[in-house]
């Protein structure tokens, strides 16, 4: 311990000697190893973390297995879900749930002003197959999910507990009004509980939902399910007996079940992360290569300066320190400096992951379990330690390795050892500009991919658009007839503010999908019916519905309040057209949909409505007034800034109705850039590391090529004092950086030929080994390497013979 308490302090005053050097080698350090930190820290909240439950590995997502659309969760219908219930013999605890991001909501009143609250309906066992306890009061439990029964009670989450109830102990017991109805509050769940979302801020029993709010028919499917195998069940037999269930089912309820054949069991970790575990994976790997760059950068600085320590290392071997002691205390004195840049990388990493969670436009699941805790400290640590000795150790071995003679005298500094140090040094750069070519081919890629994604057409002109949310309660203004009085008054209302030129509604808003799965027939010319399933869906909308949001209308005509309401119009986009009638006028062609006929009155532009990434699929439109809902987006087109008609377009709303809760108030453009925040977020990160791996690769090259000039002054001075110009000594330095260039960039484009591939899933209209993008980063490099070795290039070639000549 005296021995190492020596050599730290020797260390930190060696270290204290050279502040240029222990300041940049910090700064390097601190910037590989705080990005590590900081990525690493999502990775283990998401994605290594287990879920906050009870027994987690158990906890399975159930969903169907169709031959034609393969896996599908969130397909049961509640008799399917009964029978499978019923008949399991693998699932202890077997539940369903609904919830959809953005649909699925009560309207809070009663307490302050009206909010809208996402909701999950849930069954009785949801929280018992969970295995979660309430944190106060209790959870809901199967006694409360009874048809007819006492159902009206809900569970909090406690981000609405304390947000709107100000953290009220008392809140167990009292009742809320959702929708007009009265709830009595059970309990309220733990911080970390968010499941199914972080969406959700209240659960109800889903026996609440009646026939008037869904159909309970064997064909209609709507809920997903959730379970928990009991002890010592795989989850292939717990698939394995699922499926024999749904298959059997398929053959006693033909009409209902055809196609649906088996069943698929996913882990519930999986099923939450999966989504994101490609990008994160990328992200991972991407700042284990910053480091790279960065130890190789440090490396090249702990060689300079070794040789420059040459003598001092000379003579202490001279007076009997053994190589093991000399190399120990070369490695203590990298240990130190690679420990304080992990100690200044753990702050930065603590500011990044803010930074990371404020730019990931609340995208990442889990983010509650995200946070600096004894895993990602340890990881720091020992991210440090092998930093240390990663960029140390080969300098300490080999400068150590010469003889005492050679580098006591005058040449030593030419000879051999020199030219090893030079040739390590060079590889060391070669190896830098390797990996950044891949990290900016990677970077470039998502770029090029994400410019496509922000180029794409969406179908519709967002733009000067006010988009809002509003549900209709029901107890107040039922269906049918109040409601469609309410909904046409606010429209009126909004529509009459000055500043604003359409008003319209639908269900959902374009690119969130969410369209409904109608199915239509058709006689075709040989008498025969066909099927008609719009592969994007049914969209619900009202009148000014494609005014307001600047889809065309291609041929034909948009539907109008004065349409025969006893008459049934649809109106179907250009996709919709060509599929169903391909060789035929798509206007004036009859509908079934069960025993009622619907007559396509117009033909609309088509809309990525399930995304930008995703092509405009067949959609078919119909009027909201055939197929009321209590949801409403509506969007507001105005002669203006759209956001500063927010406040005005709320009072109009609230002017019909004070207790009208209204969300997702804001510009439609904010919406459009929300729904690519993930993308924009792998991208903007990557590009990020690409750019620091191009700056530590320039200052790699600046390093060698100053080292080079230092080193081989006396063979410039001969060469110039013979007759060298000063342009050919630049092109000589500039030449022997562009060497080691095209030798790291022809290496760096072959790996990332082969690494990139595995960003294929993230990318949108590039191709993974894009040429365009491959030929761009060779540019930038080679434009990078040119001017960090112009300005040693050009010391060089301002060398003076005499002045050289005579110091030797």
């Amino acid at each position: 311990m005296d021995s190492l308490w020596q050599d730290l302090r020797y260390a930190a005053r060696q270290l204290l000697k050279s502040p240029g050097f222990t300041f940049v080698s910090v700064v390097t350090l601190a910037l590989g190893i705080g990005a590590n930190s900081a990525i690493f820290s999502v990775v283990n909240g998401v994605l290594l973390r287990p879920l906050p439950f009870p027994d987690p590995d158990r906890l399975v997502e159930v969903g169907h297995l169709h031959n034609e659309r393969g896996a599908v969760f969130g397909a049961f219908s509640p008799q399917d879900f009964d029978d499978l219930q019923r008949d399991n013999r693998v699932f202890e605890h077997l539940a369903t749930y609904w919830f959809t991001a953005g649909q699925s909501g009560s309207n809070l009143t009663g307490s302050g002003e009206p909010v809208r609250v996402g909701t999950a309906l849930v069954s009785g066992d949801f929280f018992a197959a969970l295995g979660m306890a309430a944190a106060r009061g209790r959870a809901l439990r199967p006694a409360d999910d009874v048809v007819g029964g006492d159902n009206h009670v809900a569970v909090l989450s406690d981000r609405l507990w304390r947000q709107r109830f100000g953290g009220d102990a008392s809140i167990v017991g009292r009742t809320v009004t959702l929708d007009g109805k009265l709830f009595t509050v059970t309990g309220v769940m733990p911080p970390a509980f968010e499941y199914p979302s972080r969406d959700v801020d209240l659960w109800l029993p889903v026996s609440i939902f009646t026939d008037d709010d869904v159909p309970h028919r064997r064909e209609v499917r709507w809920l997903n399910a959730v379970g928990r195998l009991r002890p010592g069940v795989s989850l292939e037999a717990g698939q394995a007996a699922a499926s024999a269930i749904i298959s059997r089912l398929a053959q006693e309820y033909p009409e209902s079940n055809k196609g649906w054949v088996g069943a698929v069991l996913e882990p519930m970790h999986d099923a939450l992360v999966g989504g994101v575990r490609p990008a994160l994976l990328v992200l991972l790997g991407s700042v284990a290569m910053v480091l790279l760059i960065a130890c190789a950068n440090v490396a090249n600085l702990v060689l300079a300066r070794a040789t420059s320590r040459g003598r001092e290392v000379a003579i202490r071997a001279a007076l009997g320190a053994r190589r093991g002691r000399l190399i120990r205390q070369m490695l203590t004195e990298s240990l130190l400096l690679s420990l304080t840049g992990g100690a200044v990388g753990l702050l930065i990493g603590i500011w990044g992951l803010d930074s990371l969670l404020a730019i990931s436009g609340g995208r990442i699941p889990q983010s509650n379990m995200i946070h600096l805790d004894p895993t990602v400290i340890s990881f720091t640590f020992l991210l440090s330690v092998i930093t240390g000795l990663l960029f140390a150790i080969v300098p300490a071995f080999r400068s150590t390795r010469d003889t005492v003679l050679p580098a006591l005298s005058d040449g030593g500094r030419t000879g051999t050892a020199g030219r090893q140090r030079q040739t390590f040094r060079s590889a060391l750069v070669v190896s830098q500009l390797a990996l950044a070519v891949v990290l900016l081919a990677g970077a470039g890629l998502m770029v090029r991919s994400f410019w496509r994604l922000t180029h794409v057409n969406p179908g519709f002109e967002p733009d000067q658009v006010l988009t809002l949310r509003i549900s209709i309660p029901e107890t107040k203004y039922p269906y049918p007839g109040k409601d469609a009085a309410y909904r046409n008054e606010l429209i009126d209302k909004v529509a009459a503010l000055p500043g604003v030129v359409a008003v319209g509604g639908s269900k959902t808003a374009p690119l969130r999908g969410g369209g409904e799965p109608y199915e239509f027939s058709a006689v075709g010319k040989d008498g025969a019916p066909r099927i008609l399933h719009a592969r994007s869906g049914a969209y619900i909308v009202t009148p000014g519905y494609f005014r307001a949001l600047g889809i065309p209308i291609v041929r034909g005509r948009d539907f109008s309040r004065q349409d025969n309401p006893d008459a049934f119009y649809l109106l179907v986009n250009e996709a919709a057209a060509r599929e169903f009638w391909p060789n035929e006028n798509a206007i004036g062609q009859t509908l079934l949909q069960g025993e009622r006929r619907a007559e396509v009155i117009g033909v609309v532009g088509d809309v990525r409505n399930d995304g930008l990434a995703t092509d405009a699929a067949s959609a078919i439109y119909v009027p909201i007034t055939r197929f009321s809902r209590s949801t409403l987006n509506m969007f507001v087109r105005t002669a203006g800034n759209p956001l500063l008609m927010a406040g005005v377009v709320r009072d109009a709303i609230w002017a019909v109705d004070r207790d009208q809760p209204i969300s997702d108030l804001g510009p439609l453009r904010e919406a459009v850039s929300g729904s690519i925040s993930q993308p924009r977020f792998t991208t903007t990160l990557l590009a990020l590391f690409g750019s620091l791996a191009a700056v530590l690769a320039a200052l790699g090259i600046y390093g060698v090529m100053s080292y080079t000039v230092s080193q081989r002054a006396h063979e410039i001075g001969i060469r110039m004092a013979l007759g060298a110009r000063a342009a050919d000594v630049l092109m000589m330095v500039v030449g022997r950086a562009l060497t080691l260039t095209g030798i790291g960039i022809g290496i760096g484009l072959l790996g990332a030929a082969a690494l990139t591939r595995l960003l294929a899933s993230l990318l949108f209209g590039t191709s993974a080994t894009d040429p365009l993008t491959f030929a761009a980063i060779t540019l930038i490099l080679a434009g990078v390497a040119l001017v960090a070795s112009y300005v040693p290039a050009r010391r060089a070639a301002r060398v003076d013979p005499v002045v050289v000549l005579r110091n030797e």
